[in-house]
């Protein structure tokens, strides 16, 4: 017996010594693992670029739209994540929430639009799950009404050799009728010519 006490005894006392530093190690593996973004992680600007073609907004693009023109595009349409589009910042559900409520045009619906679990709860209410990214925006339909951002024409001048940026022109050409109707009031059509009429006093 005291065979077994002097060899469990010393077993004991290393496990005792040893537990305090595997507890800080997996502290540390853990707290690391919440700092550093998952394999899967989708940044902002992915999620803009994976909502721009499902909204139906694309077509206010050109063919392959930078990370600004799809942030751009959807800040047109009121879609935008709490502190705004940041093209490296990795999407939490918060974010996501807030977005696709946004973009199934329901949030008038928030009460408290500071809360960001009100957002997840109501997505939660309508059955939409907030796991994945790319299956969270499948779930929204394209725009009935979208909004296209304000549209520039670049010319080019070929005889100065600079770029011109030139808003759509929206002057409308036409004829004052107003003054020709004053002309013809003066005039009367007798015998195949116009003559003035005469002068009647009031």
């Amino acid at each position: 017996m005291k065979r077994l006490f002097c060899i469990f005894l010393p077993v004991l006392l290393i496990s005792l010594c040893m537990l305090p530093v595997e507890a800080s190690a997996q502290s540390k593996k853990a707290a690391a693992k919440a700092a550093a973004p998952e394999a899967g992680a989708v940044t902002q600007a992915q999620l803009a670029q994976l909502l721009v073609p499902v909204l139906g907004l694309a077509r206010f693009l050109p063919a392959n739209p930078s990370d600004q023109q799809c942030f751009t595009v959807l800040l047109e349409n009121s879609i935008v994540p709490q502190n705004g589009w940041e093209p490296e910042k990795i999407v939490t559900k918060a974010d996501l929430a807030r977005v696709i409520v946004q973009a199934l045009k329901k949030q008038g619906d928030i009460k408290n639009p500071d809360d960001p679990k009100e957002w997840m709860d109501y997505l939660k209410g309508l059955g939409i799950p907030l796991d994945a990214v790319g299956e969270t925006v499948y779930y929204v339909d394209p725009l009935a009404e979208p909004v296209a951002p304000h549209v520039v024409v670049a010319k080019v001048d070929p005889l100065t050799k600079r770029h011109r940026f030139n808003p759509i022109d929206e002057t409308q050409y036409g004829v004052d009728m107003e003054f020709i109707n004053r002309i013809i009031t003066q005039f009367e059509f007798i015998a195949g010519e116009f003559r003035p009429r005469p002068v009647t006093p009031d």
